[in-house]
């Protein structure tokens, strides 16, 4: 299982990779998430460990592990968020409070949010929730 941090940094490489960044370095990486270099190797090298990324030559690969756990971190967190949303929850607040428990929760749970909720194919903010 991954951290909160973890998460968010293995979301923002998915991200790379479907907008066809097939590999990141510590740098790339760094200058995405706004923090110093060897904040973003440390990450890469915990994430490493995981098996969630590959290291080949000095740059960093999604592995099929990754992208599957990002695209259900992803689903999780627009679950989530849609439901503290619909309750009443200011959208930033949500995101917010999604971050925190999108890794949490199973995948019966996420289900049966999904499901209460009418099985939603955008979260608020207008993006795609995967299936």
């Amino acid at each position: 299982m991954l951290t909160e941090s973890e998460s968010r940094y293995l979301i923002v490489i998915y991200e790379s990779y479907l907008n066809g960044v097939e590999d990141i370095g510590p740098k790339g990486l760094a200058d995405m998430m706004n923090v110093k270099r060897p904040t973003a190797y440390e990450m890469l090298s915990k994430l490493r460990g995981k098996g969630v990324v590959e290291k080949r030559g000095g740059r960093y690969f999604l592995t099929d592990k990754g992208v599957i756990l990002a695209r259900r971190i992803i689903r999780n967190h627009r679950i989530i968020e849609t439901l503290l949303y619909q309750a009443g929850v200011d959208l930033e607040k949500a995101c917010r409070m999604a971050y925190r428990i999108q890794t949490e929760l199973e995948d019966d749970v996420i289900d049966a949010l999904c499901e209460y909720l009418g099985n939603p194919k955008k979260c608020p903010h207008g993006k795609p929730i995967p299936g």
